[in-house]
């Protein structure tokens, strides 16, 4: 698969929401949660995105249409996500369209 990697903007923060849903862990056998559980406050990883220590890429499909993202956030205080470990540890997520995994685009781009 051709697709181009760039950093992300503040103006990818809708792409990232959608990104974050489709990060989630669906056991198999159970049904995706409704869309707006990434609205709950310890989903924090990407409200308000662009802030001092965000950073992050996306993976755009040569149509220039984002197909993916990986991004790094440090949550302190009273800010702490699901993986969080210590104040000094940022949390990493990842996620690729479903219709786009298993094609490489992790590893060819």
């Amino acid at each position: 698969m051709n697709c181009i990697i760039r950093p992300l903007m503040i103006e990818d923060e809708p792409f990232l929401w959608e990104m974050l849903y489709q990060a989630l862990y669906i056991p198999k056998g159970q049904s995706a949660p409704p869309r707006d559980v990434v609205s709950l406050p310890e989903a924090c990883y990407v409200r308000g995105w662009g802030r001092e220590g965000d950073c992050g890429l996306a993976s755009d499909a040569i149509t220039k249409q984002p197909i993916g993202a990986v991004w790094l956030r440090l949550l302190v205080g009273n800010r702490k996500g699901y993986g969080y470990v210590d104040d000094g540890t940022p949390e990493l997520s990842i996620a690729v369209y479903p219709e786009y995994r298993g094609q490489g685009v992790g590893t060819n781009c």
